[in-house]
């Protein structure tokens, strides 16, 4: 069973494409109550077209490791949700085009062809569906909503 801890704020940034305003929130996965994931999704608010672009790192989160250099239990993947008429739909993507492709704290990035066929796939995309229906920021605005605050001191 997963649970779920969030950032304190929702954070605002500028597209590094488009230089149009979007946000930002990240938080924990915990499985069974051991941390077990790291995500970071960018509601992509200034776009025409919406998204959350979702860097998920699993792995080795939750051990001794308190200068953050042994991360290579650590694997992350580029996964986009677009909303649609009744649901959303993930792709992965490659993980040049995440804001946090250097984050060496994230572990190994995988590209698109090797996430595919990683058997590490399903579990990706458990804890990406999992942070959609129970981080309210994201779950709202994937709903086609505002951007909820909910479970957070607001926006920064």
């Amino acid at each position: 069973m997963y649970s779920i801890e969030l950032n304190d704020r929702i954070q605002v940034f500028d597209c590094p494409d488009c230089g149009k305003e979007c946000m930002t929130v990240w938080g924990f996965i915990s499985q069974d109550n051991v941390a077990h994931a790291v995500y970071y999704a960018g509601l992509m608010t200034g776009h025409e077209q919406p998204s959350v672009r979702l860097t998920l790192s699993i792995g080795g989160w939750g051990v001794d490791n308190p200068d953050e250099e042994n991360v290579q239990n650590r694997q992350w993947i580029f996964i986009e949700a677009r909303p649609t008429t009744d649901r959303y739909e993930m792709m992965v993507r490659e993980p040049e085009e995440s804001v946090y492709f250097n984050k060496k704290i994230l572990g190994n990035p995988m590209n698109r062809v090797e996430a595919l066929a990683s058997s590490f796939l399903k579990e990706f995309f458990a804890v990406a569906d999992f942070v959609a229906f129970n981080d309210p920021a994201v779950k709202s605005y994937l709903c086609g909503n505002h951007v909820s605050p909910e479970g957070r001191k607001g926006f920064a």
